[in-house]
Parts: C-alpha cells; structure tokens; sequence
C-alpha cells in the first residue's frame, strides 16, 4: 500500500517505495501438497483482486517490488480481466490506467470501484474511478470522482454506496466518504463520517438479517461499526491490541462468528512465530460485536525470503508481514499473504485457534493478496503476479 509523510512519518517512512527483485522462480521454495498452483499469469506490480462469475480482477500498480521500484513506472498499472471458468484462467481483457494502488473492487456484475492515489484515468489526485467490464475484451471508465485520500474501497452489499478510506494514518484528515454510485456516469460523495484521528486504512462488511455490521482497520485500533443506515455509520465497540502495530485489515468469516485482523507492522516485520509477536494475523470472536474477545493469533513459522524490499529509509532484508486476508466461504479457513512469506490457510479450531493446514512461498516474491473464488484460491503477487491454486483441505 501507499505512504506518505505525515504526523505518523516513523511508520509511514518504512514502506513507501518497494524496489528491485529479481525475475520469477518457476519452483517455490515451500509447498504443502494440499496446494496445488495451476498457472501463473505475470502482472508486475500486483495489487488487489475482486471476482464475479467466470471472471477475476487484477490490480495493478505503476512500479512493484521489481526494478525500478514502486511509482517508478509511469506507464505501468491498471486492471488485468482474466477468465477463470476453463480449467487453466486466461487474461481476455486489459484497462490501462497507469498510477498508485488500482485497488479494485465489484460493485455488481459489470461494474466495478477503484481507488487510486495517483491515476491517468483519473487527473485528480486521490480518488476513485468506476468501470464498465460488460464487455470484458473492452473494459471502459464511466465516471470519476476526487476525494482526499482514496486509499481503498468497499461496496456495501445490495446498496448503490461505495465506502472510500483515507488510509488509516490521518490522510485524508481520517474521514470516511461514501459514494453514491446509481449513476456510474456521475459518482457523487453522498456521505462523510470520521471515526477516530486517523480513520480506516481498510474497511469490509458482514451484512445479515439480524446484523448490519462495517469493520475498520486504522493506526492504533480496529472499530466495529452499525451500518443498519448507510450513509450514518455508530461506531459500536473497539479493539486497542498493543501488540498490533499497525492494524491493517479486518474481516469477518461468512458466518459472522470470527473477524481476522492482520498486523502490517512497519517497523518490526519479521513474522516468525517463535520470534516477535507482530505482523501476525489475529482472530476474534465477534458473536456478540459489542464486546469482541481475542482469541488467538499465527505468523507464518518460516518467515520471509531474503529477498527483501527496499523503501525510502533503506532495505528490509526480509519483509514479512500478514497483509491479504479472505475467509473461504461456509468455513472458518482463512487465507492469508504475508509478502515475502507467501501464502498461508489457516484453519480454526473449536476453540477459534488457527492452525497452518496449506502454504506455499516462492523465491523472489511478494505476495500481496488472496481471494477465495469458486473453490480455487487465487493470490496477486508484487512480482509474480496472479497465481491460481487448487485446494484440498482433504490431504
């Protein structure tokens, strides 16, 4: 994710130009034999993912962990359309929108969100721009709109309102704005809310009969939001963990039981269990939300690969730090990337404690993000780009 120097500059600082790495190594260096990579699709510069029907949608961004570096390539990013429902996915379709992030998101079939902090389909800074793939062959920008910080995004299911985060490190004064999104011609900043100084660096929903629920993940705690009203989100409870340094990302599994919240710790990010306690993933029980109660935490037992990223501060031998997070629907497995320490699912136990059933981490990598999607699990990869696995929690 992007940084910039702000009040928060000794964390922001750590992160925020990701430098060279060397080409993709066709064998991983670990591999569990329950997961099985189909293909790789190489998108240098590899972000988000979002997924519906028979195709998945790649983000892009104008640089990487490879040479020369993350913002160093004007020309680079976008959205990469890749048809999943063959046996072995192919890309069909390509938005070139060259700039920062592109994290990318389904609004509903043929349409989707992406936030940018820079963007050429979209000269005005922080923002969002929305996206017609009817035609997946010839994707299209429909309608643009700037907000202080357009860091990351979420739709609220069954809703025309897109949610934009500032970043979580008071970018953006920390606010919250919703987009209104009928017209996918005319987005229009419908609503703002600020939740605490430095606001959500991400946010994701659990909506249900009985519960209406937004989470938001920012510098110093993670917030659970009522979101029965849309456009007038009531903060409900919070989660401080000190151990956290950064909490990042958080995300409930499908049947609202537990939320995830990864740890992108800048400053200490070596996620070797039986080391330190950051960069972890850590798992809550969240059946009543008023009062989430910890209940275990994992980091990835191998650690991060040597090949390192560098920032504007220097180089970071081993950046190893939980950063994607997706729960496979109808389970308590969770999937999570750890940048040069791959791919991880976890699976909870009666008691809620994760444990390690599948893993698999590449040499020269920096796995950004993972997405559960008809049965197959897919990733986005700073430098491999999009890998396509096949899972059987049977072995």
């Amino acid at each position: 994710m992007r940084y910039r120097k702000t009040l928060a500059a000794l964390l922001i600082g750590l992160l925020a130009v990701l430098v060279a790495a060397p080409a993709v190594t066709a064998a991983p260096k670990y591999v569990s034999k329950n997961l099985k990579l189909v293909t790789n699709i190489r998108i240098p510069g590899g972000t988000e993912l979002a997924a519906q029907g028979k195709y998945l949608y790649a983000g892009q961004m104008d640089g990487g962990a490879e040479p020369p570096g993350r913002g160093t390539k004007p020309d680079q990013g976008g959205i990469h359309i890749i048809d999943v429902s063959g046996r072995t996915p192919k890309e069909v379709g390509f938005l070139h929108c060259a700039g920062d992030d592109n994290d990318v998101e389904v609004v509903k079939p043929g349409l989707l969100a992406v936030a940018h902090h820079t963007s050429k389909c979209n000269m005005v800074g922080n923002g969002m721009y929305l996206v017609d793939v009817s035609n997946p062959r010839k994707p299209r920008v429909t309608g643009t709109i700037a907000v202080p910080s357009g860091h990351t995004l979420k739709p609220y299911p069954g809703t025309p309102y897109v949610y934009v985060s500032p970043g979580g490190l008071a970018n953006g004064a920390g606010v919250e704005h919703i987009i209104d999104v009928s017209d996918p011609h005319n987005p229009k900043d419908v609503a703002q809310f600020k939740p605490n100084p430095t606001g959500c660096h991400d946010l994701s929903f659990y909506i249900a009969k009985d519960k209406k629920l937004a989470f938001c993940s920012g510098l110093g705690e993670t917030q659970i939001w009522d979101v029965s009203d849309p456009l007038a989100p009531v903060t409900i409870s919070h989660i401080a963990n000190p151990l956290i340094e950064f909490e990042h990302y958080p995300v409930a599994s499908s049947d609202g039981k537990y939320l995830a919240i990864d740890d992108e710790a800048f400053a200490l990010h070596e996620c070797k269990s039986h080391q330190t306690p950051t960069g972890r993933v850590w798992i809550y029980d969240i059946s009543n939300p008023q009062v989430p109660l910890p209940v275990g935490s994992y980091a990835a037992p191998r650690g991060g690969d040597s090949t390192g990223i560098g920032t504007d501060t220097g180089w970071i031998p081993t950046w190893c730090l939980s950063h994607g997070l997706d729960w496979l629907p109808g389970t308590h497995k969770l999937a999570v990337t750890w940048f040069t320490g791959g791919v991880s699912v976890l699976d909870l136990d009666a008691q809620g404690l994760p444990e390690e059933i599948a893993y698999f981490q590449a040499p020269d990598s920096a796995t950004y993000s993972a997405l559960w999607h008809d049965g197959r699990l897919y990733t986005n990869d700073s430098i491999r780009g999009v890998d396509a696995f096949e899972f059987d929690p049977g072995k």
